[in-house]
């Protein structure tokens, strides 16, 4: 599983905008210049966020993009889900693409382990804004685990 660059960029692109958005509406030209990404590319990562609610455009002269809700309400979560689609470790519990691309049993037990490192990835991502993001205010620690002694991040 891989979050692609456009989610990547629209995540670094909001954080961005999160931060000079208080002033009034950015310019993309602007955010292009200072995440040094293509302004082609985020137009088109702005029109899928402006369609999921994420950010609305202004017109005018002094016209730009803003978030469309406060940046402490806006999670990681929303932003990977609006530009990538949902987090999908496997498809092997999906019933409708199953038989694409598992050839176990219905019964197999990894389906439980996948379901439940997808459904943990979906939590970190939702318990993060842009707000921590540009405040840099999340932390995540190696702890060691009670069963097995082995280190395992987590979020403190």
């Amino acid at each position: 599983m891989n979050i692609s660059t456009r989610g990547r960029y629209g995540l670094r692109a909001l954080v961005e905008l999160s931060a000079l958005s208080r002033e009034g509406p950015v310019n993309l030209r602007d955010l292009s210049e200072k995440q040094k990404m293509s302004i082609d590319y985020l137009e088109q990562i702005f029109n899928k966020l402006k369609r999921a609610g994420i950010v609305q455009s202004i017109r005018g002269a002094k016209g730009g993009y803003v978030l469309a809700s406060d940046e402490g309400k806006i999670t990681v979560s929303q932003v990977i889900n609006a530009l990538d689609g949902p987090i999908s470790i496997s498809n092997c519990y999906n019933p409708n693409l199953r038989e694409k691309s598992c050839t176990g049993p219905a019964t197999c037990v990894t389906r439980v382990l996948w379901k439940g490192l997808e459904n943990t990835i979906e939590s970190m991502l939702s318990s993060i804004t842009l707000k921590d993001l540009r405040q840099e205010k999340f932390d995540f620690k190696l702890k060691r685990s009670r069963k097995n002694g082995k280190k395992n991040l987590l979020r403190s």
